[in-house]
């Protein structure tokens, strides 16, 4: 193939997949960033393989294998970079309910703090707080386990503690110091 040709063939297969392949990313991996630039680095490859003249029989599956295989690749180097008990936290339950049965702090500081966080952890929020559904059945539409979500909602309540002012004494969050 041309380089005209080979570069058709791309525009062609990018606008068909690049949706499917997105969202599988933003589902796996917890950074958007880091998602979006997975993603850049798997049409690159893509791009790669056309200009070499490789016989793609499916293009959607490939680039599917591509993110997966750096998806895995992702988190096998920040394995290595960090110990594994730094990622474990001891999921508060009452904390988490409390949460769920308290109003002092308004919703619209929550749902700007939680945009921005990651995309998992915001549809994590969604779907639990918003739209009333379990530990488990959130767990199954993000594709995690129960426990990565609960710990997820936990870190996140974390630091949404110290985002959020506290304004009246009935606060949820509250600090055992003053803030200067």
């Amino acid at each position: 193939m041309n380089n005209n040709e080979v570069r058709e063939r791309f525009e062609q297969v990018y606008n068909k997949t690049y949706d499917y392949i997105n969202r599988f990313l933003l589902c796996k991996i917890s950074s958007r960033e880091t998602a979006e630039d997975i993603l850049q680095s798997v049409y690159l490859k893509f791009y790669d393989k056309l200009k070499s003249d490789a016989v793609i029989l499916d293009a959607k599956h490939y680039l599917l294998r591509i993110a997966k295989h750096a998806v895995a690749d992702y988190y096998k180097s920040r394995r290595m970079d960090e110990s594994i008990e730094e990622h474990i936290d001891i999921v508060d339950e009452k904390a988490l309910d409390k949460m769920e049965n308290d109003d002092s702090f308004t919703y619209e500081e929550i749902l700007e703090s939680l945009k921005n966080m990651d995309d998992v952890t915001y549809r994590i929020f969604m779907l639990h707080y918003v739209h009333d559904y379990t530990i488990e059945k959130t767990a199954e539409i993000v594709g995690l386990s129960p426990s990565t979500v609960k710990s997820r909602m936990y870190r996140a309540i974390k630091k949404l503690q110290n985002e959020i002012k506290e304004g009246e004494s009935h606060a949820f969050f509250r600090r055992s110091k003053k803030i200067r």
